[in-house]
């Protein structure tokens, strides 16, 4: 009877003890809950732009001949560098020469008439009326023999300033209008970057201020090229409601970059505009308030993605583009937890993702 209690007893016993142990291991493993988060960083380092631009010239002017006429000749090739002065294309100036000559002839005689006068008039040979009639031929035969003289000049087409030739727009021997283009000449000297800006950023833009900007080209990332602030359109766009932006870009003598080139800007607002070093933002939804003021929470991570929460008294300064600026409360490089705030409480364990957000 007594071996029989033992057994009873030792079958109880152990019951008891698996039935511990398989809640010892249904608390164990219950899942922890995944949280997400950020690192803390800081405040200025969000406030970047970016921007599809463009490259342009400095300088762009589109040549043309002030007269019409026959090419006669074209000097200059595309993507020929050219002098300021030097001759691009000719027309033929045959007519001009002939209009020329015969204006020549006409200034000639009316300057001998009117110098005759010059010397009559004071002895009485000649009224006064004669003498400035033939003084008005004279001046009317100058003007004429000048403009002749230019027409001829204008058969000539030379450079503005040095430069490259971009396009030719036209072939020898054509007949061309005036004011038709002939070439498209840039000045390679200097290159400027244009951006258009939306009005939702250039409403909050200040005037007299220096953005920080840089470029970067898709064929070399790891390259940035600082820029500087040259001209703000005033006036939008009609058909993108947005502001023209253009900088200035120094040249790099090993590479050949040129007009028309695509380029991503990145530009934030000058310093006066930008959180001091050493304040921190954060996205605003993450701070929460209770009785005893403002907090929010941040994790202590530990090994295997798991971590402890906490609870963390914040101070808060103004809002910015980049959030909620925390003036005491939070270090850059603190974890906080950007999403589930409500399920939070101090202490809590949690599971990590593999890395916060950045």
């Amino acid at each position: 009877m007594l071996r029989l209690f033992t057994i009873f007893l030792f079958i109880l016993l152990s019951t008891f003890i698996t039935a511990c142990d398989r809640s010892s291991e249904t608390e164990e493993e219950a899942p922890l809950r995944m949280v997400r988060t950020f690192w803390v960083a800081n405040g200025d380092m969000d406030n970047w732009y970016e921007f599809p631009g463009v490259v342009e010239a400095a300088r762009e002017a589109d040549l043309s001949f002030r007269v019409s006429g026959q090419l006669k000749k074209l000097s200059a090739r595309e993507g020929d560098r050219v002098e300021k002065d030097q001759l691009l294309a000719q027309l033929d100036a045959t007519d001009y020469d002939i209009q020329l000559n015969s204006r020549q002839a006409e200034y000639n005689k009316a300057d001998a008439d009117f110098k005759r006068a010059e010397k009559l008039v004071n002895t009485g040979a000649i009224s006064r009326a004669d003498h400035e009639r033939l003084k008005s031929q004279w001046e009317t035969s100058a003007a004429a023999l000048a403009a002749a003289q230019q027409n001829v000049a204008y058969t000539s087409l030379k450079a503005p300033f040095s430069g490259r030739i971009a396009t030719r727009h036209v072939e020898n021997f054509e007949e061309v209008s005036a004011k038709q283009t002939i070439y498209t000449l840039q000045d390679p000297s200097a290159i400027t970057i244009r951006i258009d800006v939306p009005e939702s950023i250039m409403i909050r833009a200040r005037e007299n201020t220096r953005p920080e900007a840089y470029a970067v080209f898709a064929q070399i990332p790891q390259r940035k090229f600082s820029l500087i602030l040259k001209e703000v359109s005033t006036k939008a766009d009609v058909q993108t409601s947005t502001y023209a932006v253009t900088f200035d870009m120094p040249l790099v003598d090993e590479l050949n970059i040129l007009p028309g080139m695509s380029v991503t800007v990145y530009g934030r607002p000058d310093n006066s505009n930008r959180v001091d070093e050493g304040v921190i933002s954060v996205p605003a939804h993450t701070v929460l308030e209770d009785i005893n003021g403002r907090f929010v929470f941040v994790v202590k991570r530990e090994a295997d993605g798991k971590g402890t929460i906490e609870k963390r008294a914040v101070t808060i300064g103004e809002l910015t583009d980049s959030g909620l600026t925390v003036t005491s409360g939070l270090r850059i490089g603190d974890e906080v937890v950007s999403a589930g705030m409500s399920k939070m409480t101090d202490g809590l364990k949690v599971r990590l993702p593999a890395e916060a957000a950045q």
